[in-house]
């Protein structure tokens, strides 16, 4: 996959073994409709690629969701009550087998991560993509936090009670008042606010009312594709600017290249900075006609490609796990 020296990919896959190096978005093997990798194949993938962890994203708006001829998601329907916090559930129970299958122990507290690293383990971020599973209902959040969910997604394809989303006119024009009810309540807890598939005005409008430093767990630096999934640079440094980190994506809306995720990473860095830019990869869960990277067994591909381009080993280090370790012990408590 790479193209990287001899060199840069033996110093890639050695880096790998000094940090847990965290993939901040993933969907292994939940559902069907853009992967049909097996879990056991991801295992295999994992352990030959020396992934330390993953957030393991549940769908919150899964029962609304449908597709456009063209491939892209959008809320179809709109689900009778409790459908979708129940899917919910149903999708966590089988992240949870998941995780045991990869070998993943699930993180609950910031120093688990640490500990893991010491012990020489993976760990698992259960993670929801898309508020809508709370069905408005703020002590849902505690129900999800009891569950062992440790980050929400605030909104994904459906208009939701949280707020509005990039790839449909906004209803809101931000952040709603339970929004911001959910992202005080998520500080109070001990829970990561990812802002991905937010429109900028949700996105101020919930660094207004947290506290704490939160993620944009997959997007890009816009460009002149006009991609509604890519964000500006005064969008992408308003959550820089409170702490925190961005996950470069390997998407590609025209013919692109491994080479082209790099060039998302450098660009993501040259714009927030070196100490807010992760990799989130959106496993299973995007159109492969976009996606450049489909198997965590190349994961070392990508700090061999960034030694090759010229970043520093101690930077490396913390795009591929060292940011997202930070971020985590400054909002899990």
């Amino acid at each position: 996959m790479t193209t990287a020296s001899a060199t840069n990919q033996a110093a890639g896959r050695t880096l790998l073994d000094d940090v847990v190096s965290i993939d901040v978005h993933t969907h292994p093997a939940l559902f069907q409709t853009y992967s049909r990798t097996t879990i056991d194949e991801h295992a295999r993938a994992i352990q030959a690629g020396k992934l330390g962890g993953a957030f393991l994203a549940a769908v919150g708006d899964g029962p609304a969701l449908g597709t456009r001829p063209s491939g892209a998601p959008y809320a179809a329907r709109e689900p009778a009550p409790g459908v979708m916090s129940a899917s919910c559930s149903r999708q966590l129970d089988v992240l949870d087998g998941h995780a045991r299958t990869l070998g993943m122990r699930r993180m609950l507290r910031g120093g688990d991560l640490a500990t893991a690293a010491a012990a020489r383990e993976r760990v698992a971020i259960m993670a929801v993509e898309g508020g809508d599973f709370l069905e408005g209902r703020l002590d849902n959040v505690q129900r999800a936090y009891d569950r062992g969910v440790r980050s929400i997604q605030l909104v994904h394809y459906r208009v939701n009670e949280l707020g509005d989303i990039q790839t449909e006119a906004p209803l809101h024009n931000g952040l709603t008042a339970f929004g911001r009810d959910v992202v005080r309540e998520m500080n109070r807890l001990g829970m990561l606010i990812d802002l991905a598939h937010a429109p900028y005005p949700v996105v101020k409008g919930a660094v207004e009312a947290s506290a704490k430093p939160m993620l944009v767990s997959h997007t890009n630096i816009e460009d002149y594709t006009g991609f509604a999934r890519f964000v500006s640079r005064e969008h992408a440094r308003l959550v820089a600017a409170g702490g925190g980190v961005l996950g470069a994506w390997p998407i590609s809306t025209r013919p692109g290249s491994f080479s082209t995720f790099i060039d998302h990473i450098k660009r993501m860095v040259d714009i927030v900075g070196i100490d807010h830019v992760a990799i989130g990869t959106d496993m299973a869960g995007v159109n492969p006609r976009s996606v450049l990277f489909t198997d965590w067994a190349e994961w070392p591909s990508i700090p061999a490609a960034l030694l090759d381009r010229g970043f520093g080993r101690p930077d490396v280090v913390k795009i591929m796990g060292g940011n997202t370790q930070r971020l985590l012990e400054a909002t899990l408590g």
